[in-house]
C-alpha cells in the first residue's frame, strides 16, 4: 500500500518534530483551563469573520445522587433547590439578575441556566451607562463562586456574610434529597470557572449555623408610612412619618396584584436582606415585600425607635411564593 502523504511528511521531518517536542513546555491544565483555552481558540477563529461574535452565557448545574436520576428533575427537587441558588446570585450583587432554566440534560442531571438582568433607570426601560448585562452577571457569578470556594476551603467567611443565609438554604435542599452539586459558569468570552459544595463544604455551613446564627436568620420588619412612588418593574417607596423614605421591592409582576395607591397610608411586612454591591465591594440592605398588615407588635416598625427583632418563620411564610422566574 502506498504510504500516505502524512506519513512521508512525518518521516522527512521526524528530527525537527522530536526537537520541537523536547523544547515544548509541558503544562498540565485543569479541566476549566483546558475548556477555557479550547473555547477561546474557537472564538478567535470565528471572530475573523464576525468580530462581534461571542458565546451565550450559561450556568451549568450538575447534580449527583440517587434523587438526581438520569437527565430528569422532579418538580419538588427543582423548586426546593433552585430558589436558594437564585437567592445566592441575588445576594452577590446589587443588580437584579434572575436565572431562567433553559434545558435539562443527562450526566446524572445537568441543568442549563441563563441569566436575565433587569436594571432600572430613570425611564425604567433603558440600561444605565455602567455597562452590559453580561458583565454584571459574570461579576455576580464570580462573587458567588468565591464565596463557595471560601466555604470549601473552610476559611474565614466574614466577607461573604450576606450570602450565608442563601448558601445555608442550598445546603439544606441538598441534604434533603441527598445530592451533591457542582456549578460551572461559561462566560461570553469563552472562559470557564467552576465551584462546588462537597460534603466538607456542607459540613462547614452546618457548623457556621451554630457560630454565626444571626447571619442565617430571616429578619421580618414592619414599614408604616405613605406610598410616595410606585414603579411597574417592582418597587414602591414608603415614607415613614419621622424617618427617611424606604424602597420596598416586589417579586416580578407582584406589584400589580397588591392593592397600593399613591398617597395611601400602609403598613407593610417586609423581609430584610443583605446584599453585596457589584464585585463584592460592600454590603447594602434591601426590603422585600411579604404582605400588608395592620400595625403589630410582632415586628419592628421602621421609623420608630426600637430594637430589630428576628423571628422564626411560620410555615405560611416559609412557603415559596409563585411568580419568581428561576
Amino acid at each position: 500500500m502506498t504510504e500516505s502523504w502524512r506519513q512521508r511528511v512525518l518521516q522527512n521531518h521526524r528530527a525537527d518534530l522530536n526537537s520541537w517536542l523536547e523544547n515544548e513546555d509541558v503544562v498540565e491544565l485543569s479541566d476549566d483551563e483546558f475548556e477555557s483555552e479550547r473555547r477561546a481558540n474557537w472564538l478567535d477563529s470565528v471572530r475573523r469573520w464576525n468580530p462581534d461574535a461571542h458565546f451565550t452565557e450559561e450556568l451549568v448545574i450538575r447534580l449527583t445522587g440517587s434523587a438526581a436520576g438520569k437527565g430528569g428533575l422532579k418538580f419538588s427537587i427543582g423548586n426546593t433547590l433552585l430558589k436558594p441558588l437564585q437567592e445566592g446570585v441575588t445576594a452577590s450583587t446589587d443588580e437584579d439578575i434572575e436565572l431562567e432554566l433553559v434545558g435539562v440534560s443527562s450526566g446524572s442531571t445537568v441543568l442549563h441556566v441563563r441569566p436575565v438582568l433587569h436594571r432600572e433607570s430613570e425611564d425604567e426601560q433603558e440600561f444605565d451607562e455602567q455597562g452590559d448585562p453580561g458583565q454584571s452577571a459574570g461579576q455576580a457569578m464570580a462573587v458567588l463562586f468565591d464565596a463557595m470556594g471560601t466555604v470549601e476551603a473552610r476559611e474565614d467567611i466574614t466577607e461573604w456574610t450576606p450570602m450565608l443565609s442563601s448558601l445555608s438554604r442550598l445546603v439544606s435542599a441538598l441534604d434533603r434529597f441527598d445530592l451533591a452539586v457542582q456549578l460551572r459558569w461559561l462566560a461570553d468570552d469563552g472562559s470557564v470557572t467552576s465551584a462546588q459544595l462537597s460534603e466538607s463544604g456542607k459540613q462547614y455551613i452546618r457548623e457556621l449555623r451554630k457560630s454565626h446564627g444571626d447571619a442565617f436568620t430571616r429578619i421580618r420588619r414592619g414599614i408604616f408610612g405613605h406610598v410616595t412612588e410606585m414603579k411597574l418593574p417592582g418597587t414602591a417607596v414608603i415614607k415613614p412619618p419621622a424617618s427617611p423614605a424606604v424602597t420596598v421591592k416586589f417579586e416580578p409582576g407582584q406589584i400589580t396584584e397588591v392593592p397600593l395607591a399613591l398617597g395611601q397610608e400602609v403598613h407593610l411586612i417586609v423581609e430584610e436582606r443583605k446584599r453585596l454591591t457589584r464585585g463584592g465591594g460592600r454590603t447594602i440592605t434591601e426590603y422585600l415585600f411579604l404582605e400588608i398588615e395592620g400595625r403589630s407588635s410582632e415586628v419592628e416598625v421602621l421609623g420608630l425607635p426600637d430594637i430589630p427583632i428576628a423571628f422564626r418563620e411560620s410555615p405560611d411564610t416559609q412557603t415559596d411564593r409563585p411568580g419568581r422566574a428561576i
